[in-house]
């Protein structure tokens, strides 16, 4: 059985003296195979662009080592473990998590991670990088991952990473761009008071500047502050709505992605019509996006519906799909009396409850 022991952290991290009755926090303990007894293992956390120092670990004559924090984590962290010349090992750590690792000394950063679900999501994403390829390839597997992700901190690892030295995600580039955005949106629903979900937001917006524009080059882009990113589209009588618009009336806004051609379509917009039926009176508000392929069978349907309801033309392309993370049709967001995103409602059978909520 491995054995942990608890070291000081450094500066911010360690407890006030005197202090002996508080609980330990989190925790990570493993093994590293062929490693000489006293190698030292440098346990980093990621902060602002650089890397930390918490303590540096010697590994026991067995290959073990254990660290424990002497206070849980605040928000997600990202943490690594190096021995110089021998790679690194990358795993996030929140509240009183509990890691593992086990490696060979030889190949220290292919080391298996396990303990949580963000853990293990990180060495997958390690692994699939190191497996190299091809890079749109690895790109797009990386962006499902992205869209999986519930905690925020494994979008936030992947569109930090980079290999051979280039980000892996540039987000003045237009795919990367669109990424940054469902990292940004993953944070919105998670983890909104994390800095971080600010911070990819406004890489997000800033990505999205005029190429070519110098005036633009010397503009410091203000970043809405309202959890949620602006669609304007037409209705079927050509009217243009804005999301903003709708979303600063103080009202729940559902926002909605559909096609009415999609044959689970009429009962989604059933739920939907109950749900404004409702609490319409009340302050709902559906601002509802159709990606249908024929307008003309879209308008003639649209016009029936007493709710928002806009097209997204084959010009408008896919970027609000991508900016909110949709991989499938329907699904729909909720967004606060502040226009901030409340929750992601991806099951139609938990719509209802989650609508409630807000009333």
């Amino acid at each position: 059985m491995t054995m942990k022991k608890t070291y000081p952290l450094l500066a911010a991290l360690a407890l006030a003296a005197g202090s002996c009755s508080v609980p330990a926090g989190w925790s990570v303990d493993g093994a590293v195979d062929g490693a000489p007894q006293g190698t030292k293992i440098a346990l980093e956390y990621f902060s602002n662009g650089r890397w930390m120092l918490v303590d540096s670990l010697a590994l026991e004559a067995d290959g073990s080592f254990g660290y424990v924090s002497p206070k849980p984590a605040s928000y997600p962290e990202i943490m690594r473990l190096t021995i110089a010349g021998h790679g690194s090992v990358f795993f996030p750590v929140d509240s009183v998590d509990d890691i593992t690792v086990n490696a060979c000394y030889g190949n220290f950063g292919l080391a298996c991670v396990a303990g949580t679900p963000a853990a293990e999501a990180f060495c997958r994403v390690d692994s699939m990088i190191a497996a190299g390829g091809d890079r749109m390839a690895l790109q797009r597997s990386l962006v499902q991952t992205i869209t999986a992700d519930t905690t925020g901190i494994v979008a936030y690892y992947i569109v930090s990473k980079t290999v051979d030295g280039m980000p892996l995600f540039d987000s003045a580039e237009s795919f990367g761009n669109r990424v940054y955005g469902a990292a940004a949106q993953v944070f919105a629903q998670y983890l909104p008071d994390d800095p971080r979900g600010a911070a990819l937001r406004q890489a997000y917006f800033a990505g999205r500047r005029p190429q070519g524009d110098a005036a633009a080059a010397d503009t410091v882009v203000e970043v809405p502050a309202t959890g949620h990113i602006n669609i304007v589209r037409y209705d079927y009588a050509g009217r243009e709505h804005s999301l903003d618009s709708v979303a600063s009336q103080g009202k729940i806004v559902l926002l909605n992605f559909t096609a009415y051609e999609l044959p689970q379509s009429p009962a989604y917009n059933a739920m939907l019509n109950e749900l404004y039926s409702r609490y319409h009176e009340r302050g709902l508000e559906i601002y509802q996006l159709a990606f249908d392929s024929d307008e003309v069978a879209w308008k003639n349907a649209a016009a029936n519906l007493p709710w928002i309801t806009v097209w997204n033309s084959p010009v408008d392309g896919e970027t609000a799909l991508a900016s909110y993370n949709v991989g499938a049709l329907p699904m729909t967001y909720i967004i606060d009396r502040n226009g901030d995103i409340g929750k992601r409602v991806v099951n139609p059978e938990e719509l209802e409850s989650s609508v409630a909520r807000y009333f």
